[in-house]
């Protein structure tokens, strides 16, 4: 599989060099720099201590698994001779399309079936995650299982506190019931580094990508292809060739928001880093940084002040509903938006399917711009959800579950690959509906199935009705081999961008820094986020940045980025 993805991204890479002639919600998602960190300097060294020698021990207690990954599956079925019923926390209403209950999907009907294990899901309101999740630990009332993100959903006092207050499992006690996670955690040189905390406990069950290592880019810039070719230009490549774009997209098309942006204008810094910055924390050579403290971060404030004058950005930004990688739909649909930051998924003329009125809507993939031709390529790219071999995922049990053998064991199954297959794919009485068997006998998505299928769903049930949202393996392939190749070039495109600058998402801290840090950082950041809109719409002139900056140190932030240090060192460490 790996020879046919890299096939697919080169054939990709070409394809949109022909077309390239220039070369979080209601809540902005949380960044991998919102969210972890730290010791303070008097505890460094025996921090650093302890956790070197937790690594050790806890690295000589994972066993060797005796299931062989990808091929056997280490579980019994089914996994209780009675039914039993699992609660299961699953933020994903936004995932579901118009099923009434995830129990509707055809592969959750098939994983009862065959592990005797009923889950209920308990799904909070799109928007209202956050608070949903740290009302379970409130009320003490946890379900069996937990769906979690270090960016978004973590236990507030950190990974170890979760563990150490008797919330969550220790997954590492209970690795004889998870013989399918241990051989994956045995096949992947990194996991270990990144699945322990800094004294050695293993949290959850981590998401992982089936032969896509290192990671992939599934968001990046996009532009509307359709518009250049109007305007008889080519994708732009750096700031010059992208203020004359979307100068001729404004005076020539009318476009309304030439560039579109989230509401915090900002996005997840794919546009800045040809700038050498990122959004918030960021690492150079294993030194961090804080995003607005350096004098780039200003030049680029600078620089969309300069554009909103000139009209070049969404005029209302800060007023629109998105906070992150997708748009109001009145705008992405009406043909008021230029370019913007999206998925692949969206790519080329997949908004006509989802109501565009222009029927010659066409998006491509653009190159994070640079500010010369001649610069390196940025080395700042958010990973959050597609760090090296590991997914930003974390599936949670209840240390305090009465069915704490099941639930592990439950989890512990979409480590299978029959049982990872069907989740990616459709399950296996679906063949030559919604999959097919490829020569070499891999499976293969019918991607026409998806958008033109016999009961007339919508993209969005068909995928929550036929398959798992984010299982704890996904096969990318799943998605990307289906695609039209001109789509799937869009991955390739974004992709090439190393994440060399980015914090991995499992750094951890100890409780006691969770809690500086946090008391430090809640205001901090929201005195960013208010600060960064008046700076580029004007409501706060340019000349007072370094007013800013000293209101910044004022608060913290040379704290919270020493801790955020020290985090990454012993990360480093592990």
């Amino acid at each position: 599989m790996k020879k046919r993805i890299l096939s697919l991204f080169l054939a990709a890479v070409m394809l949109t060099s022909a077309l390239s002639g220039c070369g979080k919600s209601s809540e902005q998602p949380a960044k991998e720099d919102d969210k972890q960190t730290s010791v303070t300097a008097d505890t460094k060294t025996s921090n650093d201590d302890t956790a070197t020698d937790a690594k050790a021990q806890a690295a000589d207690e994972i066993p060797k698994s005796d299931v062989v990954k990808g091929e056997t599956n280490g579980q019994t079925y089914p996994l209780s001779d009675e039914k039993i019923t699992l609660t299961y926390w699953y933020p994903n209403a936004g995932s579901i399309g118009t099923l009434a209950d995830y129990n509707d999907s055809e592969f959750f009907q098939w994983l009862e079936e065959k592990t005797n294990i009923h889950i209920e899901f308990i799904v909070p309101a799109a928007g209202e995650e956050s608070q949903s999740f740290n009302n379970l630990f409130i009320s003490g009332d946890l379900p069996d299982i937990m769906y979690t993100q270090p960016m978004n959903f973590m236990y507030r006092d950190g990974m170890d506190a979760a563990i150490n207050d008797g919330y969550i499992a220790d997954i590492r006690e209970h690795l004889d019931w998870a013989p399918n996670y241990v051989s994956w955690l045995n096949s992947i040189d990194t996991a270990k580094q990144d699945v322990l905390t800094d004294s050695g406990k293993m949290y959850g069950f981590w998401s992982f990508w089936d032969n896509m290592e290192g990671g992939y880019a599934d968001q990046g810039l996009s532009i509307r292809k359709d518009f250049l070719d109007k305007v008889n230009m080519d994708v732009p490549t750096t700031y010059d060739e992208w203020e004359t774009v979307l100068t001729a997209f404004k005076d020539q098309l009318g476009i309304e928001a030439p560039f579109y942006t989230s509401k915090y204008g900002i996005d997840h810094g794919e546009f800045m880093a040809g700038f050498g910055i990122a959004p918030r924390f960021y690492q150079v050579n294993g030194t961090v940084k804080f995003g607005p403290m350096e004098d780039a971060y200003k030049d680029y404030l600078t620089l969309l002040n300069d554009w909103y004058k000139k009209g070049l950005l969404d005029p209302d930004f800060a007023t629109r509903q998105s906070s992150g990688v997708a748009a109001d739909n009145d705008m992405i649909l009406n043909d008021k938006i230029g370019a913007l930051v999206d998925w692949g998924t969206r790519m080329t003329d997949a908004y006509i399917s989802r109501g565009a009125t222009n029927p010659d809507f066409y998006a491509v993939a653009a190159p994070q711009p640079k500010k010369s031709a001649s610069d390196p390529d940025p080395a700042w790219r958010d990973v959050a959800n597609n760090n090296r071999d590991i997914q930003a995922v974390c599936l949670t049990v209840n240390a305090n579950s009465p069915h704490l053998e099941e639930a592990i064991r439950w989890v512990d199954s979409f480590y299978a690959k029959d049982v990872y297959l069907n989740a990616n794919y459709g399950i296996d009485s679906e063949k030559d509906t919604v999959w097919y068997e490829a020569e070499d006998g891999h499976r293969i998505g019918i991607y026409d199935f998806r958008y033109s299928n016999p009961d007339g769903l919508d993209s969005a049930t068909v995928a929550a009705k036929y398959w798992a949202k984010n299982p704890p393996i996904r096969c990318e392939a799943a998605q990307i081999e289906q695609m039209p190749a001109d789509r799937a070039a869009s991955y390739a495109v974004w992709s090439k961008y190393a994440p060399t600058n980015y914090i991995p998402v499992t750094v951890t801290m100890t409780s006691e820094e969770n809690l500086e840090y946090t008391q430090y950082f809640t205001d901090i950041d929201a005195y960013i986020q208010e600060n960064e809109v008046k700076f580029i719409n004007g409501e706060r002139s340019l000349d007072e940045y370094d007013d800013y900056r000293n209101t910044l140190k004022s608060m913290g932030i040379d704290r919270c980025i020493a801790i955020k240090q020290a985090s990454l060192d012993r990360y480093n460490n592990r």
